[in-house]
């Protein structure tokens, strides 16, 4: 039970900061003593072992007290990202069932609305017995193909999260930039992992590429991770070799694919190794690449298996490449309320849809090539975006790139890419050359579209359904 983590560690290392945000720091000692004043808070108000407890908040302390202390009592905390719309909110707050709402915004007025001075209630602790199976957490997918789901996780989910972190990377104490939404998978589900390795997450109330580039040389951050879009934006920033960056020791991508030039330039730029994870919302683990893989694993693929969980890829073309799917002591039991979607996603052994597309090589490495939804029909052929816009990332011209399908009434489909220049655009001809020089020439783009930046969503990936929406 993460309530009993948090414990553990405020008493083995009770002055160790937990949490920066801004001039404020929040030791574990701290957090454990607060969070016990939030489960008596919520207790008081009437929340029971199984309710659900809403948290609409900025990245601030209160966020980590108040999950911590809804899972002291055995309540569901569901986070919600504040960059969703009010449908969007309104939505997760009807799905999940919420009996409380913990927010720091304005409009919100129902009697079980807490702001956060509402859990600083001062009172004894309270005992409540759990068991690993119960559910702790609901993390909400970021609806880029319909309305938001609710992904269910245990208590015995998180703690196989902890476990295989620590397999994969024992090392303690690192200090960390909390980059994106604290509802966010990243932060809901390896909760447990944070407080095990006793780290220091240095909040972000809005992300910006110089903010993270300040906070790096400000607070010294020894490990950063983020989305590839958050990555290539610090590397693009005009005054990055301004930027003291000498007290990182590693940087991990995850939540979208990376190209090869992308973390080639990571590596470059920042002076770190670079490790690869696969996941998505149910899952919270899948995937990752190893301290010690070559550079072409670390570029071109999503590593192996983490420890413990299993991988197929299924109905296979001609080229090997399949829908991926996982299963995993980490997956989510199932959606929230809703059995119908859960049977569509997980099947009767066990294994979890991703959706995803992608093919396993002769060393075991995942090699991902896109959605099942964004794959188009070009002429009768198959192409996955993923492969084109890895292509298209490596020319000089290019900066940042989408890749989707148009209709088109001879082949059905044509590819368009979306780019953001690197300087001076490159003209259609460039790419289509540069794409068939090195990949099948079918799969060359047929239209090009130039922006000056990339729509993105709440977690920051691009948000191909905008352009798509956009045609």
């Amino acid at each position: 039970m993460i309530g009993a983590f948090l414990k553990q560690t405020a008493a083995r290392e009770p002055d160790t900061v937990a949490f920066v945000d801004g001039d404020r720091r929040l030791t574990y000692a701290e957090w454990d003593w607060l969070s016990d004043r939030a489960a008596f808070s919520l207790w008081a108000e009437g929340i029971r072992t199984g309710d659900t407890v809403a948290l609409l908040l900025n990245a601030s302390l209160t966020y980590p007290i108040a999950y911590l202390g809804a899972a002291k009592i055995g309540a569901i905390t569901v986070g919600i990202n504040t960059r969703l719309g009010a449908r969007e909110i309104d939505h997760i707050l009807d799905d999940s069932r919420a009996r409380a709402l913990v927010t720091d915004r304005d409009g919100y007025t129902d009697p079980m609305v807490f702001d956060p001075e509402r859990l600083n209630r001062p009172g004894g602790s309270i005992e409540v017995a759990l068991t690993p199976d119960d559910p702790v957490a609901i993390v909400y997918t970021s609806g880029t193909t319909g309305l938001p789901k609710g992904a269910c996780y245990t208590n015995r989910a998180l703690a196989a999260v902890k476990e295989i972190e620590r397999a994969v990377d024992s090392v303690d104490h690192p200090k960390t930039l909390g980059g994106t939404p604290m509802a966010h998978m990243g932060f809901m589900t390896k909760i447990g992992a944070h407080i095990a390795r006793a780290s220091t997450t240095v909040l972000m109330r809005e992300w910006s590429a110089r903010a993270a580039l300040e906070t790096i040389e400000r607070e010294r951050l020894t490990w950063l991770g983020g989305v590839p879009t958050q990555l290539a934006l610090m590397l693009m920033h005009p005054d990055f070799g301004s930027f003291d960056v000498s007290s990182l020791r590693s940087c991990l991508i995850g939540g979208a694919p990376a190209s090869p030039d992308l973390v080639r330039q990571i590596r470059q730029g920042f002076g770190v190794p670079v490790t690869v994870r696969y996941s998505c919302t149910e899952l919270a683990m899948a995937t990752g690449t190893r301290a010690g893989d070559p550079d072409v694993v670390v570029a071109q693929t999503v590593g192996r298996p983490l420890p413990g969980i299993d991988l197929k890829v299924i109905d296979q073309n001609d080229e090997g490449v399949g829908e991926v799917i996982v299963r995993s002591p980490t997956m989510m039991r199932g959606y929230w309320h809703n059995d119908a979607a859960t049977k569509a996603a997980i099947d009767a052994h066990g294994f979890f849809h991703t959706g995803d597309l992608g093919r396993i090589d002769g060393t075991g490495n995942l090699h991902l090539a896109g959605r099942t939804k964004e794959m188009y029909i070009r002429g009768g052929y198959n192409v996955y975006p993923v492969e084109v816009e890895d292509v298209l990332r490596e020319h000089p011209k290019v900066a940042l790139v989408a890749v989707i399908g148009v209709p088109d009434d001879v082949l059905g489909e044509r590819g368009r890419a979306v780019i953001v220049p690197n300087g001076e655009p490159p003209t259609l001809d460039e790419l289509r050359e540069w794409v068939r020089a090195r990949i099948a020439d079918y799969k060359a783009p047929d239209e090009l579209e130039v922006r000056t930046e990339l729509p993105i969503t709440a977690m920051f990936k691009v948000d191909k359904r905008a352009l798509a929406d956009g045609l």
